[in-house]
């Protein structure tokens, strides 16, 4: 199940390619991941209006791919 995940975050179905803009997204929410944990730890202050729209933007891209390829899954299957 967990290799699936990870196998989904990164590489198309259809193409069996990795996905430029699942990449992104994963470098993208890492990078937000670290600031907002230096932000609690008081290593430095982390812009807020900054931070949403990043954590938005990360999520978007990982998501959209990810849950496009779930609901395909599901409508097959009822079908």
């Amino acid at each position: 199940m967990k290799a699936k995940l990870l196998k989904d975050m990164f590489i198309e179905e259809k193409d069996g390619k990795y996905s430029s803009k699942k990449i992104w997204g994963a470098i993208i929410f890492v990078l937000v991941c670290a600031a907002f944990i230096m932000d609690g730890l008081k290593f430095y202050t982390a812009n807020k209006d900054l931070f949403i729209p990043m954590l938005t933007a990360a999520c978007t891209l990982i998501g959209l791919g990810t849950l496009g390829a779930i609901f395909k899954r599901k409508a097959a299957a009822n079908e």
